[in-house]
């Protein structure tokens, strides 16, 4: 069984909680957040593959770089 955030962002905001499905969603963002910087790092190596295999241009790559 999850625990229930006690700061959930929707609190006060509306009359009743997120769906399960976003719970399940969201489930995870804790890990989520701690892997973020090895998955920019996995997302900048993938775009500078695609520009050397010349899936997409120089440019193109970079601006996925940049974000």
């Amino acid at each position: 069984m999850t625990q229930k955030s006690s700061n959930q962002m929707w609190g006060g905001r509306f009359a009743a909680g997120p769906d399960a499905i976003m719970e399940a969603i969201n489930a995870s963002i804790g890990f989520d957040r701690r892997m973020a910087a090895q998955d920019i790092a996995g997302s900048r190596a993938h775009a500078a593959m695609l520009a050397a295999a010349g899936i997409v241009s120089d440019s193109d790559a970079e601006a996925m770089r940049e974000g």
